[in-house]
């Protein structure tokens, strides 16, 4: 079940975290295009994991490599929201990188 891959478990996590930091600036909550561009990117990361879990290791390798992608996009958007609302986000941005990591190593087992 894709409910018990570790990878799958920290996208959820992290999803949550994104959501609680944008609901805590009044600013940035009014930036609706950045918080929605963000949202869908962290919620990528967990439904690209889950699409491919249930394919051939050969797709799975593929959505891996999108789910990846989008935790990457999911830095890089934190990293707007750092340097324009001047929100502390390199918790988040570390964790999202630790993410990326580990869908790499664990998409490299698959053979």
């Amino acid at each position: 079940m894709v409910e018990d891959l570790i990878i799958y478990k920290k996208s959820l996590n992290l999803i949550k975290s994104t959501y609680s930091l944008l609901r805590k600036n009044e600013s940035l909550k009014r930036d609706f295009s950045l918080c929605d561009q963000i949202k869908r990117s962290s919620i990528s990361v967990s439904t690209n994991i889950s699409e491919g879990y249930g394919r051939s290791k050969k797709y799975f390798k593929n959505f891996l490599g999108i789910a990846s992608g989008s935790a990457n996009e999911t830095i890089t958007l934190l990293q707007i929201i750092e340097l324009v609302y001047n929100v502390n986000t390199k918790q988040l941005q570390e964790d999202y990188k630790f993410l990326a990591k580990q869908i790499s190593a664990f998409s490299s087992r698959l053979n």
